[in-house]
């Protein structure tokens, strides 16, 4: 079986993978999230992150790459999964854009959210 057939199996039986090392999230007020865009949602391992860890309080700043999907509606997913926690607007890149660069559009979207503050 190739990779890419076993991750399609995974999203395909709604699997969740274990996460191979543990982290601890508790000292962290703000957490980035990115992830690929696969088959219209983000990988299984992402869901098992979720199920796995108490964001409670938290803030979640979402990120993701795609192929012209956008996010595909997870950054809701997001505010589903984790209702105690707070989810900035997410940015979605295109596969293009990063595979170009995106310096830019990150420092822009960092700026929307007042995490950089502009500079004169």
């Amino acid at each position: 079986m190739t990779r890419i057939s076993g991750l399609k199996k995974e999203h395909d039986e709604d699997q969740r993978p274990a996460i191979k090392n543990e982290i601890d999230i508790e000292g962290y007020d703000r957490i980035y999230i990115g992830y690929p865009m696969w088959w219209y949602t983000f990988p299984m391992i992402i869901y098992t992150f979720f199920d796995k860890y108490d964001f409670s309080g938290k803030t979640i700043i979402p990120f993701n790459t795609h192929m012209g999907s956008g996010d595909g509606d997870t950054y809701d997913t997001i505010r589903e999964l984790e209702p105690k926690a707070k989810v900035l607007t997410g940015l979605p890149v295109e596969m293009r854009d990063a595979e170009n660069g995106p310096a830019k559009a990150v420092e822009k979207w960092l700026k929307s959210l007042s995490i950089l503050k502009e500079t004169a």
